[in-house]
């Protein structure tokens, strides 16, 4: 194993870009989890540690208050517990609420959870309309969506996220949900997170949807949010069929032996009130 010790983010992404193969590490949770041997790295590998750069980390309001700015070097426990996520971000509190064990939370970074791809935070972050800022080009920030759709190795160093701030700072209607099989402890099956515009005295509509499940990277789930546009009286179960197929063309799987597309549009259904038949006129 290689280590390739960086003085600066900057110094990292150049020892990255300089060495083919190399990965960025910082509390190696996620990264550990390609490893064989999950107590070692494998031979032959070379990393780029970053749990000492502290120019990654720091939570605060920035462009004059109008965005969250968390470093993608925070802890995920800090991220979970800070005054200011809790206030403007609760739905990225929730979900992270929901990762792993506490030592795994003080050990992972909010950055390796987002560049892992399927990590609890990513669906969160997507229906927040975070925005990714990069070491490099920090005034350049990206769509989250956009950022992760560069190939695994080639993803540039994440510097921090920015989580746009509703008028008068109040968060979003929204909900993460993790469905998962506790008795076998196994991974979470899907990840889902779900956003509202509006508010339930005048009436909602669901905004966003993002998911992300083992090795199924997170993504917008547009065409089930355009079902719901297209299919507004639709109850039961034929608005269940409906969303079903429409979240298998958002990439999720349909059929044996994981329907995630099916499990996805219960819960989507069950938070929007169309299990029930639809009312009598």
């Amino acid at each position: 194993m290689q280590l390739l010790w960086p003085d600066s983010p900057a110094h990292a992404q150049a020892l990255r870009d300089a060495h083919p193969g190399a990965r960025f590490v910082a509390g190696a949770t996620a990264l550990q989890q390609e490893w064989g041997d999950r107590h070692r790295a494998p031979q032959g590998c070379c990393l780029v540690p970053l749990h000492a750069l502290e120019a990654l980390r720091g939570i605060g309001l920035a462009d004059g208050g109008r965005t969250l700015r968390i470093g993608a070097g925070c802890a995920l426990e800090t991220v979970r517990t800070h005054p200011l996520v809790i206030a403007h971000a609760p739905l990225l509190a929730q979900a992270l609420d929901q990762l792993g064990a506490l030592g795994v939370r003080h050990l992972g970074t909010l950055g390796g959870n987002v560049g892992w791809r399927w990590g609890d935070s990513t669906p969160a972050l997507l229906v927040l309309d975070a925005q990714a800022e990069g070491v490099l080009a920090p005034d350049q920030r990206l769509p989250l969506a956009q950022w992760l759709a560069a190939p695994i190795p080639a993803l540039p160093l994440l510097a921090a996220l920015h989580i746009p701030l509703l008028p008068g700072c109040q968060p979003p209607q929204a909900v993460f949900e993790k469905a998962a099989v506790r008795a076998a402890f196994a991974p979470a099956r899907l990840r889902l997170a779900l956003r509202w515009s509006g508010i339930p005295a005048c009436g909602r509509t669901l905004s966003h949807a993002a998911a992300a499940a083992p090795g199924l990277p997170a993504r917008l789930l547009v065409h089930a949010l355009a079902w719901l546009q297209q299919n507004a009286g639709l109850h039961g179960a034929w608005a269940l069929d409906g969303l079903r197929e429409a979240c298998a063309d958002d990439g999720l799987p349909i059929g044996h032996p994981e329907d995630l597309a099916h499990l996805a549009a219960r819960l989507i259904a069950g938070h929007c009130g169309l299990l029930a038949p639809a009312p009598l006129p």
